[in-house]
C-alpha cells in the first residue's frame, strides 16, 4: 500500500489559501470605522472580509464578528453603547448588534442635522438605552426559552410519542376481547 504524496501544486495551494487566510485575519482585526464612514459602509466592509474567510475554510463566529463590530467603532462617539452592548450576556447576534447600531447613527444623523440642545441629546440617549434595554431583554428571554426547550422539548417529544404507542396497545388488546 503507498501513501499518496502531495504534488507540488497541490502544497503551493495550500500555502497560498494559508497566506490569504492570515490576510484576511489581519484586515479583520484591523478594521475601524473611519469618521467619514457609515455605520452601513463599515458593516459591509466586516461582513465582506468575515465572508471571504468563511470561503477559504476560517468562518468566524457570531461573537467574534460582534466583538470586533465594537472594537472598531470611535469610543469617543460610541463609549455608552459600546459598554451597554458588550455587557449583555449572551452577547447579542451580530445581526442584532447591527440594528442596534444603525439606530445609534440614526439618533446621532438626526442631532446633527438638528443641532439639537443637551436636554434633547440626554432624551435621545435615554432612548436608545431603553431600545437597548428591550433587545438585552428580548435576548435573555430567547436564550432560557432555547435552553428550557433544550430541556424539555425533547422529552416531551418522547413522552407523547410514548404515549400513543401504548394507546394503540391498549386499543388493540380491548378489540380481541
Amino acid at each position: 500500500m503507498s501513501i499518496p504524496v502531495p504534488s507540488s501544486i497541490d502544497l503551493i495551494s495550500k500555502d497560498d489559501t494559508i497566506i490569504t487566510v492570515q490576510q484576511l485575519k489581519m484586515q479583520f482585526l484591523g478594521t475601524r470605522k473611519g469618521d467619514l464612514d457609515t455605520i452601513e459602509s463599515y458593516v459591509k466592509n466586516l461582513k465582506s472580509i468575515a465572508d471571504s474567510l468563511s470561503t477559504n475554510g476560517n468562518p468566524l463566529s457570531d461573537s467574534d464578528l460582534v466583538l470586533q463590530l465594537l472594537a472598531g467603532l470611535p469610543s469617543s462617539q460610541y463609549s455608552p453603547y459600546l459598554n451597554r452592548i458588550s455587557s449583555q450576556s449572551p452577547l447579542p447576534d451580530f445581526a442584532g448588534a447591527c440594528s442596534l447600531l444603525y439606530m445609534y447613527e440614526s439618533l446621532l444623523q438626526e442631532q446633527n442635522a438638528n443641532h439639537t440642545s443637551e436636554d434633547e441629546n440626554y432624551n435621545n440617549k435615554e432612548k436608545f438605552d431603553k431600545i437597548v434595554g428591550v433587545f438585552s431583554t428580548v435576548s435573555s428571554v430567547v436564550a432560557i426559552a432555547r435552553d428550557v426547550w433544550s430541556v424539555f422539548g425533547s422529552s416531551t417529544t418522547a413522552s407523547s410519542t410514548g404515549n400513543r404507542k401504548n394507546t394503540k396497545r391498549r386499543n388493540r388488546g380491548r378489540g380481541r376481547r
